[in-house]
């Protein structure tokens, strides 16, 4: 047998071991998939990767002046979700140029990078009366706070006073720089006319 023949006998061969390790190895990767332990695909519980008692966080406006206040007995952020969780927040507007609003609530939740915070449990929105307009208490159980848009939703049960008068519906949009209220549905009021003096 020639020289030549040799040669390309090793060649057949190498290439023969060759494609056999290719498939050894994709059959294996295939096998691991298949049976790789849930503990390890699964993702662990969202831990709570900062704490805080009794927090005061300030928003600024481009000239440093605050125009955002929010406290809370107690927070923790969750490191997985992205989120921070209140207990007893309250939520105060500190814009002048703004009427200013209160917002508390028994416990309250930060979410999409803290745009928009949720609040539960006898949640209160108030604002003082000022030389022309009454002041306003706002009660729900639950409510959507946008802080950079200040505006308020919810769609469960609501009582709105403003003065001596007195709505209740279900579901509401408050937005403070737009001064306009709307309850959604089932609305009910008592308005009494109160004529400021000049």
């Amino acid at each position: 047998m020639s020289p030549r023949f040799y040669d390309r006998l090793a060649a057949a061969v190498s290439i023969g071991l060759l494609l056999m390790l290719a498939a050894g190895s994709y059959y294996l990767a295939e096998i691991a998939q298949r049976f790789t332990m849930p503990s390890q695909t699964r993702e662990g519980p969202d831990i709570a990767d900062a704490f805080g008692e009794k927090v005061v966080l300030l928003r600024l406006n481009e000239r440093g002046e605050p125009v955002f206040r929010m406290s809370a007995e107690r927070m923790e952020h969750f490191r997985r979700s992205d989120t921070s969780h209140y207990t007893l927040p309250t939520m105060a507007s500190l814009d002048p140029a703004r009427p200013r609003i209160t917002v508390a609530a028994q416990r309250g939740k930060s979410v999409r990078e803290s745009q928009e915070t949720l609040l539960e449990g006898d949640v209160r929105l108030d604002r003082p009366g000022t030389a022309v307009e009454p002041p306003m208490k706002i009660r729900t159980e639950f409510a959507r706070i946008f802080t950079d848009t200040e505006i308020a939703l919810t769609d469960r049960p609501v009582v709105v006073t403003r003065g001596q008068s007195t709505l209740t519906g279900t579901g509401m949009e408050f937005n403070n720089r737009a001064r306009t209220l709307r309850v959604d549905s089932e609305a009910r009021g008592i308005w009494v006319s109160e004529r400021r003096p000049p």
